[in-house]
């Protein structure tokens, strides 16, 4: 099996603070700015804001960032703020974006906020302490980590409802991604379970050493797990990397990004990513090598025929030969 490799990296002055990608690039935030990166490291846009960014999230083509106390929502293909933004009493902790748009934000006073895609407020609902947003069954059953620790799935209908999905408290998740989630019991085991609205459709023994996760991303290589010790590693392909930062994110696909507190930012890619790379690289070098060659054939070429009108023939013969074209003096 093919290794994943560093795709590219790219320098920030300042902490980086958040990461995520959408379909035509990645949204970096550190200090008070939001850069937008294509997927060959150049730069789109970069953007400064009142206040620092610390949480991106990605709709498709717009971001729902938050800062300070407040949201907004900015145009990822241009960097255009679309509103001057929304803000509550002690600030949001968490966003995730809504199936079909829209976006729901927790806030620090046991509430959901419920905005549409452009982020104008729709109504607030009583949630209960919230931990994480894990992710959605659809799009009006969101899975929550509260803050017991158990899982909750809330169903955002005209009727708000809640149901806890058991009672077994964990002490840290992943979000929910294809369908999956990483879960940590007290015993320090993880588990991986595909949760529905009222219980686990399955759930399984996932690692049974005891680390300390931090984070986790999903790939088409399955989960990617940073411990506290700033160790990435995937469980099913056996790989890691050590010491590369303690931001990551992924496009659930075939890159993910370290950023460490420096400002370094690495690109992560699959192996056959990392292989088109580096063929792509190779068939650009040929294509240079080839007009290389073709200009200085030319040159030659010229040069012997200067000779030649010179009567030097013994020069022309030489250059000529040099570039496989054999001489006839007077010919």
């Amino acid at each position: 099996m093919l290794k994943w490799e560093v795709f590219y990296s790219h320098k920030f002055q300042g902490v980086v603070t958040s990461i995520e990608f959408n379909q035509t690039g990645i949204a970096i935030s550190n200090e008070k700015h939001i850069c937008f990166l294509d997927f060959d490291g150049k730069q789109k846009w970069r953007i400064k804001m009142p206040f620092k960014p610390y949480k991106i999230r990605t709709n498709e083509n717009l971001l729902g960032v938050l800062m300070g106390n407040g949201f907004v929502v900015i145009d990822s293909n241009n960097g255009e703020q679309l509103h001057e933004g929304r803000s509550t009493q002690g600030g949001f902790s968490d966003i995730i974006h809504r199936p079909g748009g829209g976006w729901i934000l927790s806030d620090r006073h046991e509430q959901l906020h419920i905005f549409n895609n452009q982020g104008f407020g729709i109504k607030r609902l009583f949630s209960g302490k919230i931990r994480k947003l894990l992710g959605w069954i659809d799009r009006d059953h969101l899975i929550i980590h509260d803050g017991d620790g158990c899982l909750r799935c809330i169903r955002l209908k005209m009727s708000t409802t809640q149901r806890q999905i058991e009672d077994r408290v964990w002490s840290w998740s992943s979000e929910l991604k294809n369908g999956e989630v990483l879960v940590q019991s007290l015993d320090g085991n993880i588990w991986k379970g595909r949760p529905n609205i009222s219980g686990w459709d399955s759930l399984e023994l996932f690692d049974e050493n005891c680390l300390e996760p931090f984070k986790s991303i999903w790939t088409i290589d399955g989960w990617w797990i940073l411990d506290m010790e700033n160790k990435i590693f995937n469980k099913k392909i056996e790989q890691n990397f050590n010491n590369f930062g303690d931001i990551v994110a992924s496009n659930s696909e075939n890159l993910f990004t370290i950023a460490n507190r420096e400002g370094l930012i690495r690109i992560i890619g699959s192996g056959d990513l990392i292989k088109k790379k580096k063929e792509k690289i190779r068939f650009e070098y040929e294509n240079m090598k080839l007009s290389l060659n073709s200009e200085k054939r030319e040159k030659i070429f010229k040069m012997a025929k200067n000779a030649e009108l010179m009567n030097d023939f013994e020069r022309a013969n030489e250059l000529f030969k040099s570039i496989g074209i054999e001489y006839e003096e007077g010919v």
